[in-house]
C-alpha cells in the first residue's frame, strides 16, 4: 500500500511492527497526553527498579524474601511494558499520523 511508511524494509510496517496496545493508545490519546503519561511512567519505572534492587539486596538465599522480589519484579515489568507501549504510540504519531487520534 502506498500510504504505509516503512523503515526502508519491506517487512516492517504499521500492521506488523506495532502491538495492538500501542495502536490503541495512539488512537485514544493525544500526543500531549502520551508524553505526559510517559513522564509519569518514567518516574514509576525508576522507583520500581530501586524497590526491586532493594528486595534483591535483602535476600540472603534463594528462598528469602522471594515474595518481595517477585512482587517488585512484577511491578517493574508492568511499568516497563507500559512505557514501551507509550513510546511505540509516540512513534505511530510520528510515522503514521493517519492512525492516531485527530
Amino acid at each position: 500500500m502506498s500510504w504505509e511508511r516503512q523503515y526502508n524494509r519491506d517487512d516492517i510496517n504499521y500492521d506488523t511492527w506495532y502491538t495492538e496496545w500501542m495502536k490503541l493508545i495512539a488512537k485514544t490519546k493525544t500526543m500531549a497526553e502520551i508524553k505526559k503519561e510517559l513522564g509519569i511512567v518514567d518516574i514509576e519505572v525508576s522507583k520500581a527498579a530501586k524497590v526491586h534492587h532493594r528486595a534483591i539486596e535483602k535476600s540472603t538465599s534463594m528462598q528469602s524474601n522471594s515474595s518481595g522480589r517477585a512482587q517488585s519484579r512484577n511491578s517493574l515489568s508492568g511499568a516497563s511494558e507500559y512505557k514501551s507501549a507509550l513510546r511505540g504510540a509516540l512513534e505511530i504519531y510520528e510515522l503514521f499520523p493517519e492512525h492516531t487520534k485527530p
